[in-house]
């Protein structure tokens, strides 16, 4: 039996490990990926810092939920892929059945369980991965290992920010909390979607700097004055603002930034809490809790980044290298994306 090596989660709470594992097989419905590329963000901080019974699966398994590569080997009764063709696998499992997902709304899935690629399931930090065909969306033109970071990071903001494109017409202000991986996709998805002023708040100054090269209006050093700081920005209240952090402080300025009819939209799991209700946020606003993407984000985001329209920078870390990537997501030193190269 073929063997590899894999980069994986032994038991909660240790470090990672490098394993020798069998290559896997296809079944049916399934296809076998050459990996390429797999993107490192704070997802796997979130993973590699869980307690047991936080996630419905429990080690061992092979970490990595941003893969891309190209086709290895086909499963039983798949003819619309082929051996070769590149491949970007959805970091949002579903399962393809329910009413949700045949209505277009994946993201959405009855079934959908936490545990996925990478989570629970085996992911791509190791030679092959295996993966259920309909989580696969093929890549034309776009080099796999660009595109990696595209299958979590790149799609959800673009789904965050497609959703309130009507609300952001002109003279409309949208505000970005957390300019890192997925903020600055959302940066760039707002210029491109909308007519609104886009104003960037973070705490690290680099991130600040790129959110203004990818076409921010204006900046914020997020303190504790962040909610007056945007509100000044904007020139009144925020109309929509996208909180890709999650924590209390985020949530709270978020909250405080929007008037009448605003929009929060919480992408991030900083694991914050803020109170909602009659009295703790303005009338008729919206706070809206964001996961995932259909695989129509999905194809869209790709089309974009292919046609040069979305810049997709990455700092790549070989293989033997992914502890030195999640350490430089971890202290956002980290340029672009963090890519593991295979």
């Amino acid at each position: 039996m073929a063997t590899m090596q894999a980069y994986r989660l032994i038991r909660w709470g240790t470090a990672p490990e490098y394993r020798e594992v069998p290559v896997p097989d296809p079944g049916p419905g399934q296809v076998l990926i050459k990996m390429a590329g797999v993107g490192l963000c704070g997802s796997d901080l979130h993973i590699l810092r869980s307690s047991p019974g936080v996630w419905p699966k429990e080690p061992p398994f092979t970490l990595g939920h941003e893969n891309s590569g190209t086709i290895a080997r086909l499963g039983a009764g798949i003819t619309h892929v082929a051996e070769g063709d590149g491949v970007i696998v959805s970091g949002v499992g579903f399962c393809g059945t329910c009413d949700r997902c045949v209505g277009g709304r994946q993201n959405e899935c009855r079934n959908m369980v936490m545990a996925g690629y990478g989570s629970g399931d085996d992911g791509g930090l190791a030679e092959y991965m295996l993966a259920d065909v309909r989580h696969v969306v093929g890549l034309g033109s776009l080099d796999p290992v660009t595109a990696a970071p595209l299958s979590d990071a790149g799609a959800t903001s673009y789904h965050a920010v497609k959703r309130q494109q009507s609300r952001l017409a002109p003279g409309s202000t949208a505000a970005v909390i957390g300019v890192g991986g997925l903020g600055s996709y959302a940066v760039q998805y707002l210029r491109l979607l909308t007519s609104a002023r886009v104003v960037a708040l973070d705490t690290v100054p680099h991130r600040l700097a790129n959110a203004l090269r990818l076409g921010a209006h204006e900046t914020v050093v997020a303190d504790e004055n962040s909610a007056e700081a945007l509100r000044a920005a904007a020139g009144g209240a925020v109309d929509v603002v996208f909180d890709f952090v999650g924590s209390t402080d985020s949530l709270t300025t978020a909250v405080s930034s929007i008037g009448c009819g605003g929009r929060v939209v919480i992408a991030g799991i900083g694991g914050g809490e803020v109170g909602v209700g009659w009295l703790t946020v303005p009338m008729n606003a919206h706070v809206i809790n964001t996961m995932g993407f259909t695989p129509v984000d999905l194809t869209e985001v790709i089309d974009l980044a292919a046609s040069g329209a979305v810049e997709v920078s990455a700092t790549h870390f070989a293989f033997d290298r992914i502890a030195d990537g999640i350490a430089a997501v971890a202290d956002a030193s980290v340029e672009g994306r963090a890519v593991v190269v295979l």
